[in-house]
């Protein structure tokens, strides 16, 4: 896997996977039917200038397969969240993998202490993924998410650097090549 900073010649690509099923099932936020590029264009504006997120383009063997991020990026407190998703159905198993790529930038680049993923009650492999990866289960908020006429509940997870660091070897030497 590569990364490569999200910028706006992604956004078209970006557009149809948001809008494809098996992508917003487990997102927070819906896309209208309605949302275009312009659209698209502006979100990229607030998120280009915003230096609490960063945004990359996953690429699998050259070919463009998915979005990650870290948001919440709090300096002062060494920590962050992040997300993911994976647009192309036939690779759809490489969110498996994306974990330690993350981390590492996280707890040696950045040299942040934690790291929050929070994940829909129903998303149980995004869930197992990070128990596999040492996360730990910190809390529930229940009916946290409104969607599909319903209300959902969140998990959230944990990892902290020391428990990382660990660790860390079980996992390889994947790194993100971001700076």
């Amino acid at each position: 896997m590569e990364f490569i900073p999200l910028h706006e010649d992604h956004l078209e690509q970006v557009l149809r996977w948001r809008m494809q099923p098996w992508v917003t099932r487990y997102m927070f936020t819906d896309l209208k039917a309605t949302t275009t590029v312009a659209d698209q264009k502006k979100w990229f504006e607030q998120i280009s200038q915003d230096d609490t997120q960063r945004y990359w383009m996953i690429l699998a063997k050259g070919r463009q397969v998915g979005i990650v991020s870290i948001n919440d990026i709090d300096y002062k407190n060494q920590r962050c969240s992040w997300a993911f998703y994976i647009g192309e159905q036939d690779v759809s198993m490489l969110s498996m993998l994306l974990a330690p790529y993350i981390y590492r930038y996280v707890f040696e680049v950045l040299k942040f202490n934690k790291i929050i993923g929070e994940v829909m009650a129903d998303n149980t492999s995004v869930r197992k993924m990070h128990a596999r990866y040492g996360c730990q289960e910190a809390g529930c908020l229940r009916d946290h998410i409104y969607k599909y006429e319903d209300f959902h509940d969140v998990y959230i997870y944990e990892l902290l650097a020391k428990e990382w660091f660990a660790n860390k070897s079980k996992y390889g030497n994947r790194m993100l090549g971001l700076e």
